[in-house]
């Protein structure tokens, strides 16, 4: 299966992209592919007339795409501007786009006790607007993602273990879909 994770951040000590790369190697069968999405242009009308080369080659993941995992942290009770900007480019032609259908499960990240559950809320209210397959699963949402998270790395075992359950059950998710 072809795989594309999304992360909602991108800094030196991104939880998002640690805990993505844990999902990665859970997938060691399997091809994954991470987009920089903090190179993305803003969206803009304009822009969407004659894509730029970035845009094209996003969309032509997610089109190639099995099924996408979004991980992000919640900012201000919602998503960051990175992963909105990327779905809102990918969600074009509107109830047409290479988002329609597409499986996609999401994982949510934050210290507070609420573990990202509105930004988790806002993914799927995205999601569904898009007309893409969420993943019907209980929520996954890591909290406190700073006990979790070491350097880098997912280091607590309940964790990991609740990352490869999520993954495996997205996986016959998309395998049922064929």
């Amino acid at each position: 299966m072809n795989l594309l994770l999304l992360s909602g951040s991108f800094h030196s000590q991104s939880k998002s992209l640690a805990i993505l790369k844990s999902i990665e190697n859970l997938l060691s069968g399997h091809t994954t592919e991470t987009p920089k999405l903090d190179t993305l242009p803003f969206f803009n009308e304009d822009l969407n007339r004659n894509k730029p080369a970035s845009i094209v080659g996003l969309m032509d993941s997610i089109e190639h795409a099995d099924g996408i995992i979004i991980c992000t942290p919640e900012y201000n009770h919602s998503i960051p501007a990175v992963l909105k900007n990327a779905l809102d480019w990918a969600s074009r032609p509107a109830f047409n786009s290479c988002l329609k259908d597409k499986p996609v499960t999401i994982i949510t990240q934050a210290d507070s006790p609420v573990g990202g559950a509105r930004a988790q809320a806002h993914v799927k209210l995205i999601m569904d607007a898009i007309l893409s397959d969420i993943h019907v699963s209980h929520e996954m949402m890591i909290s406190p993602v700073s006990q979790v998270v070491t350097d880098g790395v997912v280091t607590d075992e309940k964790t990991l273990a609740r990352l490869e359950r999520h993954t495996s059950d997205f996986l016959r998710f998309i395998e049922k879909r064929r």
